[in-house]
């Protein structure tokens, strides 16, 4: 039975992971709200936009902390992303680049090929999307 759950959350997380589509791509400019780290995982950042708050997929934080990719709660960035939507029904924008507008540095979390950029690295990448709410 173990092993039953096991093989669950390792298709959850290929499902996350493979799940961008560029034909859902969306571009939003937004001041960055809350910060999201956890020990395994994506960082996800919350981005106020009228009012609204969009949650936004980043990278594994060990990709994030090897990147030296910054974020500041106040920032003003702009997401290209796909959007995405959990079994719930949630949007989430899975990011492909964020450009920071507030320290003029841009970060690519997909190559050309949409893939992740993480991929091939640190074998942390199965259990990447897993503690994303479902």
């Amino acid at each position: 039975m173990i092993f039953l759950i096991a093989i669950g959350q390792i298709a959850e997380a290929q499902e996350w992971e493979e799940s961008y589509d560029p034909n859902t791509e969306i571009a939003i400019k937004g001041k960055i709200a809350e910060i999201i780290y956890r020990d395994y995982g994506p960082v996800v950042i919350g981005i106020t936009k009228h009012d609204k708050i969009y949650n936004i997929i980043t990278a594994p934080r060990w990709y994030i902390e090897q990147e030296k990719i910054e974020f500041n709660l106040g920032d003003e960035v702009v997401v290209h992303g796909a959007k995405f939507f959990s079994k719930k029904g949630e949007l989430f924008i899975i990011a492909r680049s964020i450009h920071n507008i507030s320290t003029a540095k841009i970060y690519s979390f997909r190559d050309e090929n949409m893939k992740p950029c993480w991929s091939g690295g640190r074998q942390h990448k199965k259990r990447y999307w897993k503690f994303i709410p479902q």
